[in-house]
């Protein structure tokens, strides 16, 4: 492992399946972590999930022993807020999503309306989803909004097992609109590790990504041409790794857990 990370600056860590399963730590994550920064890599704690903000993920990890700061905790929703602000300033926002999302989008300083006064509908993993959201995000649609969402994830993993992600609910308003979203935010698409990227002025050369799930992580990393490493410890399993052998979405690493980075 130590060849492989020797030319690696920064290495961007997902968290959901890598770092914890829901509240549950994953057995040997915080040890990898503080290995990595002993070797002087600049890590980097990036999420597909909005659901939360930055400081509930900063409470997170060091609870579960691993210092950060708020600036190196990188969401799909920050990215989302970034995303509009710096194309449509006035924007109204009708917001699907957690309330990560919502302070977000406000600590943007975009207006967050109802939904017939928006231009734009933001979709993001909602736990409290209900049937009167999904209308109002339909209507809104149908009146000509954007379309913007977080992330395409199925489902994510938790101590309990896989939930519905964002993807879920995107789905069902792109299945009754009749429209596929006009931007996804999160990975696999390329937009969180070019934020990545430019926020901390990496190079993709000595950059890795460290994931659980090769439709988004490792898209993600190949597309962006970074290192690849993929966990088995989250979505992803060893049947998933032999289907995408030998193409261009297989890994460059596999590892059973973040934990054999020490190894």
């Amino acid at each position: 492992m130590d060849r492989i990370l020797q030319r690696i600056k920064a290495i961007i860590l997902d968290m959901d399946g890598v770092i914890y399963r829901g509240n549950q730590p994953i057995e040997g994550a915080a040890r990898a972590v503080a290995f990595l920064r002993g070797l002087g890599k600049k890590v980097i704690f990036l999420t597909n999930n909005s659901e939360n903000s930055r400081s509930f993920y900063v409470q997170k990890l060091r609870q579960m022993g691993i210092p950060v700061g708020e600036n190196d905790v990188i969401t799909s929703g920050q990215v989302a807020a970034d995303f509009i602000k710096r194309r449509d300033p006035q924007a109204k926002v009708f917001v699907i999503g957690g309330r990560g999302l919502v302070e977000e989008i406000a600590q943007a300083e975009l207006e967050i309306v109802s939904p017939e006064r928006a231009n734009y509908v933001v979709v993001g993993i909602d736990q409290a989803l209900t049937y009167e959201k999904l209308k109002d995000g339909l209507q809104a649609l149908l009146s000509g909004a954007r379309f913007i969402a977080t992330n395409p994830d199925r489902v994510y993993p938790t101590e309990h097992g896989f939930l519905p992600g964002a993807g879920a609910i995107v789905a069902a308003l792109e299945r009754s609109s009749g429209r596929k979203p006009d931007v996804i935010i999160g990975k696999p698409s390329p937009h969180m590790v070019s934020y990545v990227l430019k926020k901390f002025g990496l190079k993709p050369s000595t950059t890795a990504i460290i994931g659980d799930q090769i439709e988004t992580d490792i898209k993600a990393g190949k597309r962006a041409g970074l290192l690849t490493i993929l966990v088995l410890s989250g979505v992803a399993t060893e049947v998933d790794v032999k289907k995408v052998r030998g193409t261009k979405n297989a890994p460059d690493c596999v590892l059973g857990s973040l934990a054999e980075v020490v190894l």
